[in-house]
């Protein structure tokens, strides 16, 4: 068994896949790649970084061993491939789609809702920086309806060639092509671009053009992937190794690991390594910081100071231009911040991992915490101060907008930071208007149908079951309001109101059995009672128990957002209407703008984010 590394340009790997002469295995799984995925191996290509190697196997002339079949929506040739690809399917078919053709790619989000996108380079926004940013790729629908979190404001959207001109905007699927040159020279020939945007790269609309063409059109035309090439006479089995070997997960170099170094070198008696057991004691204090490990830390750490020297980032190299006394002053207020932000979660009740909607949210709220001192200027949680009512609204904002799951949360959680501080400030910009909405408050949506699809992972179920919590919900059999102190004590459940039988008996659609709108906060005791009666059997039961009068028990019934006659009755249909509607005005009330209402009783499977809009 031999090998050899050749390099291959993009055209001439996609003519190889046009014809058939690169194909897959019959092994390989299939396509798979979500959007901000496909987004980010783009702006690589588009930087001139390496995407890493390919690895195929010689078939030419050979018997073929595999059946082959072509990349995901590839001619099917019927040709006999002289390679089978072994290594970077998702890659390859990735830039397959979004580099050539109509450039529309058949994906996923990160939530696994199906969607189709066309992908767009933003010229002016690719020469802001020295280095490509990400939020220079952005997608659109098929309706050219900008989608990409950061992208660009565009009224009307991105239709044809000319709106794409209008907008500077250049598709990624023609910068291969002489139509990607042509577009360019006409952007070179147009009004200066977007002028008041802050460019790394000045000059007129000509200079511009050229600059793009010069670092990203031209180079992405001679940008090479390397590819092994296993001989042909390489085992069966072995390349079945080979395969296993090339498609497990490396090592990444820790940042920390790098961080000590650093440290070690300012100051040869700090430890870093101690200095975060040290740190890592006071968090394991509180379950729900449970997900903060030292690089989330070492991230909020370089947010917190990067937003008072201008502007927030916690990108790896925030982190290594730390200094020891730097990280010193700053990891003393993220510590105490970190505190706040347990005690921020635990009066909503979140008091444990798995009832954190997005842990990564964490950083950036403490970050903006330590950032305004905490309580300090933001007052006490309990006087509803607009301060305190502009950091929740961003926090619920941010959840149902599921705004912090997809891969751009970095770049999120640095313009939160830069946004909502100076919003709970209510403080002037530079140029002296008030400070406007963040970019998370502006960009959240929610849709009614989402309720009909979340699952119990998902950071919207997560946060429903929160949200009734904090607004004061009580357990039905002792009345006590649930709270961050009684949450274990009372052994509290997100769980089903309408029993799972009881459902199928009187013929439920399935879709509203497992839903969020059928469940709701429960103590351990109150669930045993429901067993799996109708709630017309069950409810008597727990009021018994609960010694409450019936306009008492119907006021905690009430709230947990639903009607306690139609569940007395257990009208189910009725029930779970009613809820749906009670549960979105409770969504909107948090968030503090309108849902999206697309629900038909008749298909409570369609609907924009309904369950038939998910894989």
């Amino acid at each position: 068994m031999g090998f050899s590394t050749l390099s291959y340009d993009l055209i001439d790997l996609f003519a190889r896949i046009d014809r058939g002469d690169l194909q897959l295995p019959d092994f390989q799984r299939d396509y798979s790649w979500d959007v901000d995925r496909i987004r980010a191996l783009i702006v690589t290509v588009l930087r001139g970084y390496p995407m890493g190697c390919l690895m195929a196997l010689d078939t030419r002339n050979e018997k073929m061993r595999f059946r082959p079949r072509p990349l995901e929506g590839a001619p099917n040739t019927g040709n006999n491939p002289g390679m089978l690809l072994l290594d970077g399917q998702q890659r390859l078919t990735t830039l397959y789609h979004s580099l050539q053709g109509d450039g529309i790619v058949d994906t996923v989000d990160f939530r696994n809702k199906r969607i189709r996108r066309k992908f767009y380079v933003d010229v002016n926004k690719a020469l802001s920086a020295d280095i490509l940013p990400l939020e220079a790729v952005f997608s659109v629908n098929e309706k050219g309806v900008v989608k990409s979190h950061f992208g660009p404001d565009i009224p009307g959207g991105v239709t044809d060639r000319e709106t794409a001109l209008a907008a500077g905007v250049i598709p990624v699927s023609a910068l291969l092509s002489d139509e990607g040159t042509d577009m360019i020279f006409d952007l070179a020939e147009g009004p200066d671009l977007v002028a008041e945007a802050a460019t790394a790269f000045s000059g007129s609309a000509r200079d511009r053009a050229k600059h793009f063409h010069n670092t990203v059109a031209k180079p992405l035309i001679r940008y090479s992937v390397p590819m092994i090439r296993l001989d042909r006479e390489t085992a069966q089995g072995g390349v079945g190794s080979i395969f296993a070997q090339a498609n497990s997960a490396g090592l990444q170099m820790d940042v920390f690991d790098l961080l000590t170094a650093v440290f070690a070198n300012e100051d040869p008696d700090f430890k870093l390594r101690d200095d975060w057991a040290d740190i890592e004691t006071t968090l394991r204090q509180y379950p729900a910081l449970d997900s903060v490990g030292r690089t989330e830390f070492l991230t909020a750490v370089a947010l917190f100071v990067t937003a008072q020297e201008g502007y927030a980032s916690g990108q790896r190299e925030d982190i290594l231009r730390l200094n020891l006394p730097t990280y010193r002053a700053a990891s003393a207020a993220i510590r105490a911040a970190f505190v706040e932000t347990a005690e921020f979660l635990r009066q909503r009740c979140i008091v444990d991992p798995s009832l954190v909607p997005y842990p990564a949210q964490l950083v950036p709220l403490t970050a903006i915490l330590a950032l305004l001192g905490g309580s300090a200027e933001l007052g006490e949680d309990d006087t509803h101060s607009e301060a305190w009512d502009r950091l929740y609204r961003w926090f619920w904002c941010g959840i149902f907008g599921e705004l912090y799951g997809s891969a751009a949360i970095g770049i999120r959680a640095a313009r939160d930071i830069d946004e909502v501080t100076p919003w709970i400030r209510d403080t002037e910009q530079s140029s002296g208007t008030p400070a406007r909405e963040p970019a998370t408050v502006t960009d959240a949506r929610f849709v009614e149908s989402r309720l009909l699809s979340v699952d119990p992972e998902s950071a919207v179920y997560k946060g429903i079951y929160a949200l009734i919590m904090a607004c004061g919900a009580k357990d039905w059999r002792t009345a006590q309001p649930f709270t961050g102190a009684n949450f274990a004590e009372l052994g509290t459940r997100f769980s089903r109101i309408f029993p799972a039988q009881w459902c199928v008996d009187h013929d439920v659609e399935p879709v509203l059995v497992d839903s969020v709108l059928n469940h709701t906060p429960m103590g351990r005791r109150t669930e045993h009672l429901i067993e799996t009666s109708s709630p017309a059997r069950y409810l008597p039961r727990v009021q018994a128990k609960s010694l409450m009068e019936d306009s008492e028990f119907d006021a905690v019934l009430a709230g947990h957002f639903l009607d306690p006659e139609l569940l007395h009755k257990a009208q189910a249909e009725e029930f779970f209407a009613d809820r749906r509607q009670r549960l979105i005005d409770m969504v909107e009330y948090a968030m503090g703008k309108q849902a999206t209402r697309d629900v038909v009783e008749s298909d409570l499977h369609g609907g924009e984010e309904g369950p038939n809009a998910f894989l």
